[in-house]
């Protein structure tokens, strides 16, 4: 059976999305405003937070909340002040060191909150998601979120 080619007849829809990437790089600064803001800043990107972390002449792009409670790592108190120690982050809440690169829990999960009967330290152990970073020749960074 041969198929015929027939004009379409009558009203066609046609529907408009709106199509968003998983992924695109994305300005998020430069190297000289990350060395002059203490080698960390918090940017927002989509609107999703994301922490610059200076390490030697690298930088690391890890979220800016906690993947325990979604507390922030750095914020506007000096209450939420992470460290920077041994290629980690430390939420400055609850302890727990995150890997830069990879966003693995380093030591022990939530190390200033007690373990309670039956329900430990509250949610399960997860990593800190991270972003690939790339930084131009003039200094500028971007990010892959």
């Amino acid at each position: 059976m041969a198929l015929s080619a027939r004009p379409c007849v009558g009203r066609v829809a046609v529907s408009r999305r709106t199509v968003k990437p998983l992924a695109a790089w994305t300005k998020a600064g430069t190297t000289s405003g990350l060395k002059s803001a203490g080698g960390k800043q918090v940017v927002e990107i989509n609107g999703q937070k994301v922490l610059l972390v200076a390490q030697g002449d690298d930088v690391k792009a890890v979220s800016n909340k906690c993947s325990h409670l979604g507390l922030p790592l750095v914020g506007k108190t000096a209450m939420f002040q992470a460290e920077i120690k041994s290629g980690c982050v430390v939420c400055p809440a609850h302890g727990t060191m995150f890997d830069l690169d990879t966003g693995a829990v380093k030591g022990e999960w939530c190390p200033k909150l007690p373990n309670l009967p039956l329900v430990g330290k509250g949610p399960a152990q997860k990593p800190l998601p991270t972003f690939q970073v790339r930084v131009g020749e003039d200094g500028s960074i971007e990010v892959n979120v």
